[in-house]
């Protein structure tokens, strides 16, 4: 094999790992892209749990079961609302009722 066989085969082999990495790069900038708008998607979620006061009764001597907690009313619903925003189904839009009380 002579030294010009022996260039252009590497030439055609580097050719085609270049083909190969750009093919590669595109889908790996199509997944990074739908990562970053599912991340986005999620940020109100993530803001609204972060923001959430969770009250126990069990130490306050109310005792409607030891499974039980409350929520503040508004930040549940923020937190539904922002679940809703994200679930393109949406089974979180289901409105807060009050619990009624004895």
């Amino acid at each position: 094999m002579d030294i010009e066989t022996s260039s252009a085969a590497g030439q055609a082999d580097l050719a085609q790992a270049v083909d190969t990495l750009t093919a590669e790069l595109g889908l790996l900038r199509a997944r990074v892209g739908r990562i970053e708008r599912e991340v986005a998607a999620s940020r109100p979620l993530v803001a609204a749990v972060r923001a959430l006061d969770i009250w126990d009764y069990t130490p306050y001597g109310v005792a409607p079961g030891s499974d039980w907690v409350a929520i503040d009313r508004t930040a549940a619903t923020e937190l539904l609302a922002a679940l809703a925003k994200i679930d393109h189904w949406q089974p979180w839009s289901t409105p807060i009722e009050a619990r009624p009380h004895p």
